[in-house]
Parts: structure tokens; C-alpha cells; sequence
């Protein structure tokens, strides 16, 4: 457009060809739609409101943590500590499979990893119960530490797949911010699973010879068991 468009007048140069050209003055001469224009979503966060909201959710996320953290040592002793440092290991994988892949990390992202947290602990609490009941039963305790991740992984595994299934149509049914939730989610699934069995589990076969039954207080948090 070189020019003002005055008194129905005016002149578009361009590399159109006839139909192309054609195309442009029905588009001009039509006019405005008679089709009613709606809107479907509308956000606006101010520059201070996302930051304060970043603020807010890390601070809920390092509080979760240390509260799990606290909770996990002192309920179940060494297994608590194993299963905190699974934990760790869960959130560092989580954030480097989604710098691998260039995923954005949003608030509702950030939902998604305070989410995980929470199902990477629960993994661990089924397991730990698990091995005490054997315990309390007798069992010697490399016996309870296998029966118990077998007896663990069917009510794990179901629950982190019903979740994945869920999040799975979240991503491909919801807008941008539930996308954001449902790819966190999804990756903090695959990555408590590693964690939580096969990582946890490996830290037990390497330090089995040193628990001790008479110990199992420091070792399970479990008391009155020989």
C-alpha cells in the first residue's frame, strides 16, 4: 500500500498474479465479516504477578520438600534417607529430560513437579510398609526387601498408569498452560518410576550386607521386631 486509502481509491503494488490480485479487491470490497467473532480464552499477568507467582510457587515447592524430607528420616529411618535421595534424583532427572527436549518450565509446570513429588514419595511409602509388615512376619530381611518391592510394584504401577493415561489426555485436549502441567507430569511419572523402584532398589542390594536385623529400628523405623 503506497498510500492513504481516501474516496475509495488507492493503490497495492505487490508480485500478485491475476487470480491473486483478484483475491485481494474481493477481500477489500467485502468488507466486514457478517461471522460474530468470539473469545475463547484471554490471559494477562503483569510482570510483578508473574514473578511473585514464581516466588510463591517455589517457595511451596523447596517447603514440600523439606517437609518430605523430615517426614520420610524420621518415620522411616535409613529407608527414609534412600528414599529421599531418590527423590533428589527424581526432581534433577526431571529437569534434565525437559532441558533435553527444550521444554518450558511454567507455573502450571511447576504444579506438575510439586505433583510428582508427592507420587515419588507415596511409591516409597508402599514399598517401605511392604517391607516392614514382612518384617514383623519374620522374614529374614533381604526376604522382606524382595517380596516387598514385588508385592509393591502392582499397586505402584497401576496408580503412576491410570495418572499417565490422564495427563496423556490433558495434553492433547487442553490449551497451552494444561499442556504445560501435563508434559511436567508426565515426565516426573516416567522418572519416579526409575527412581522409585529400580533406583531405590539398587541402593538396598548394595548396602544389604551391613543391615543388621537387631537394627532395624535405624534401618526401617521399626521397633520390637528380632
Amino acid at each position: 500500500i503506497n498510500e492513504r486509502i481516501g474516496g475509495g481509491r488507492g493503490q497495492i503494488t505487490g508480485g500478485f498474479t491475476i487470480n491473486e490480485a483478484n483475491d485481494v479487491a474481493i477481500a477489500l470490497r467485502s468488507g466486514a465479516l457478517l461471522a460474530p467473532v468470539y473469545v475463547m480464552e484471554e490471559r494477562s499477568v503483569g510482570p510483578s504477578l508473574g514473578k511473585d507467582s514464581i516466588i510463591a510457587s517455589s517457595i511451596a515447592l523447596m517447603s514440600g520438600f523439606i517437609l518430605v524430607f523430615l517426614f520420610m528420616m524420621l518415620y522411616y529411618g535409613m529407608a527414609g534417607v534412600i528414599a529421599d535421595i531418590a527423590l533428589v534424583a527424581n526432581l534433577f532427572l526431571l529437569i534434565a529430560i525437559m532441558s533435553l527436549f527444550g521444554a518450558t518450565l511454567t507455573l502450571p509446570g511447576m504444579a506438575g513437579i510439586v505433583l510428582t513429588v508427592g507420587m515419588a514419595v507415596d511409591a516409597n511409602v508402599i514399598i517401605n510398609e511392604r517391607i516392614r509388615e514382612l518384617l514383623r512376619e519374620g522374614k529374614s530381611v533381604a526376604k522382606a526387601i524382595e517380596d516387598g518391592y514385588a508385592n509393591a510394584f502392582t499397586a505402584i504401577w497401576d496408580a503412576n498408569v491410570t495418572t499417565l493415561i490422564a495427563s496423556t489426555l490433558l495434553f492433547f485436549y487442553g490449551t497451552g498452560a494444561i499442556k504445560g502441567f501435563a508434559v511436567t507430569m508426565t515426565i516426573g511419572i516416567l522418572a519416579s518410576m526409575l527412581t522409585a523402584i529400580l533406583g531405590t532398589h539398587g541402593i538396598y542390594q548394595m548396602i544389604l550386607p551391613k543391615i543388621k536385623k537387631e537394627k532395624l529400628g535405624f534401618w526401617f523405623g521399626i521397633k520390637g521386631v528380632k
